[in-house]
């Protein structure tokens, strides 16, 4: 398995060297954190050129949440052999999520959205090859207005909760050291939980 996790470790206000992300102060108290990571090819397509980013922030003011947000975006060449994903038509019905564990314990999972088939002209051997990746994309955020939480998703969804029955809807909450894992989930296993399933193909990987 291969990671090679990309992690910001600016410190600032009230962050300690050991959180391994982002914080920056604003004029009235506010604060400002993040954590991202590059998701690398692993697993079941760690051959492959597939590549992928991952990014929580939350902003806060004298204290008080107004918005978290969280985001991944990963991307497959096509054809993928690995994966089975070979045009267009294969990577719109993908079941693409993210899974996001901390301590080896998984405790959210978001599916991601296909988005769109980019297209760019490479050189290769002194000629002009065309090569097509499928897009994929969860941009979930919270805000905060008179104390009320207002979810809104412009992209996938996000169950924040694997240990409670149904769908916890909201954005999952990243600390610094956990890991996200991209997978392409069987049409078998749809409703299952992740460690109810054994068709998974993890194929992209890193750690906030």
């Amino acid at each position: 398995m291969k990671k090679h996790p990309f992690m910001t470790a600016v410190i600032g206000l009230a962050l300690s060297a050991a959180i391994g992300g982002v914080a920056s102060a604003k004029n009235g108290g506010g604060n400002n954190i993040e954590f991202k990571t590059n998701l690398d090819a692993c697993c079941a397509a760690a051959s492959e050129n597939n590549d992928g980013k991952a990014e929580y922030r939350k902003q806060t003011n004298n204290g008080v949440t107004k918005q978290e947000r969280f985001r991944t975006q990963a991307k497959i060449d096509l054809p993928s052999a690995a994966l089975g994903i070979v045009d267009a038509a294969s990577a719109q019905t993908a079941d693409v999520r993210v899974i996001l564990s901390r301590t080896g314990t998984d405790y959210a999972e978001c599916t991601l959205d296909f988005d769109e088939i980019e297209q760019e002209i490479e050189m290769e051997d002194g000629g002009t090859v065309i090569v097509s990746e499928a897009e994929f994309a969860v941009d979930v955020r919270n805000q905060f207005k008179k104390g009320n939480v207002v979810v809104r998703s412009s992209k996938g969804t996000c169950d924040i909760d694997l240990a409670t029955p149904g769908t916890q809807a909201g954005v999952p909450v990243v600390q610094a050291g956990d890991t996200a894992t991209v997978t392409l989930v069987d049409p078998s296993e749809a409703t299952l939980a992740p460690a109810s399933r054994t068709l998974d193909k993890d194929f992209l990987q890193g750690t906030f």
